[in-house]
C-alpha cells in the first residue's frame, strides 16, 4: 500500500491539474496536433537504467521530499494505433530522474516495498486523460555521471508494446554532454525536449508514439 505521503490531497491535486493542463492548452505537445504529431512516432527505445523501481507512487507531483532544485513540468502526449496518431487515454505513464545533484532516490532497483518512504523521491506514475495527456511536476535532473541531462520513461498501454525509453534537453544537442554520453546514442529529433522558462520553471512538452502489440 502507498504511504499517504505520496498521495496528493484532492485541492492540491486539482491546483497541479487545472496548472498544468493550461500549460497544455497554451503550448500544445511539441506544438501540433495529434495527427500531426504521429511524425514522431514510433518512439526509439532505450535502457531503464539501473534505478528502476517497480510500482512507483500514483502522483503528478514527484518531488514528494521537496528537494531542491529548478522546478520542472513537463507533458507528454501518448499517440498509438495502427497509424501512430490516435491519443491513447489510459496509458500508464512512469517517470523518474536524478536530483538536482545527480542523485537517485534510491540509487537501486527492485519493487517498491523493498524501501521506506523517505528513500522514494523523484519517481511517479500518473495516467494519461481523455486526450491521451500526462502531466508532471518536478525539479530539473542534474548530470549522473557521464550521461546527459535527461528523464526516464516507462509506458503501457493496452494493445500496445511496452516502452522504455529517455528525453534529453534540446539545448545539450550536439554539445560536449552529448559526445561524451556512451548511452542511447542518435536518439530521435522527438525525444529532445526544448524546455521552455516560464516563472521560474522549466517546462517542456513531449510527444511518445507507441507500438501496437499485433
Amino acid at each position: 500500500m502507498i504511504d499517504r505521503r505520496y498521495v496528493l490531497t484532492a485541492f492540491g491535486a486539482g491546483l497541479l491539474l487545472t496548472g498544468l493542463r493550461g500549460l497544455a492548452r497554451e503550448h500544445d505537445a511539441a506544438g501540433c496536433a495529434p495527427a500531426e504529431c504521429g511524425k514522431c512516432g514510433p518512439t526509439g527505445r532505450t535502457t531503464a537504467g539501473p534505478f528502476y523501481v517497480s510500482n512507483a507512487p500514483a502522483t503528478m507531483n514527484i518531488n514528494l521530499l521537496n528537494a531542491p532544485g529548478t522546478p520542472m513540468r513537463v507533458s507528454a502526449l501518448v499517440l498509438g494505433g495502427s497509424d501512430g496518431r490516435s491519443p491513447l487515454p489510459g496509458a500508464t505513464v512512469e517517470l523518474w530522474h536524478a536530483d538536482s545533484d545527480g542523485h537517485y532516490h534510491p540509487e537501486d532497483q527492485g519493487e517498491i516495498s523493498r524501501y521506506r518512504p523517505e528513500e522514494i523521491n523523484l519517481r511517479g506514475q500518473v495516467v494519461s486523460d481523455g486526450d491521451g495527456r500526462a502531466h508532471f511536476a518536478s525539479i530539473v535532473p542534474g548530470r549522473y555521471g557521464n550521461r546527459r541531462r535527461h528523464l526516464h520513461w516507462r509506458l503501457t498501454a493496452a494493445g500496445h508494446r511496452p516502452l522504455v525509453t529517455q528525453t534529453y534537453w534540446q539545448d545539450e544537442k550536439g554539445t560536449r554532454y552529448e559526445r561524451g554520453d556512451p548511452v542511447d546514442r542518435n536518439p530521435e529529433d522527438c525525444r529532445w525536449i526544448d524546455f521552455r522558462s516560464d516563472g521560474g520553471n522549466a517546462v517542456g512538452d513531449v510527444v511518445f508514439v507507441l507500438e501496437t502489440s499485433a
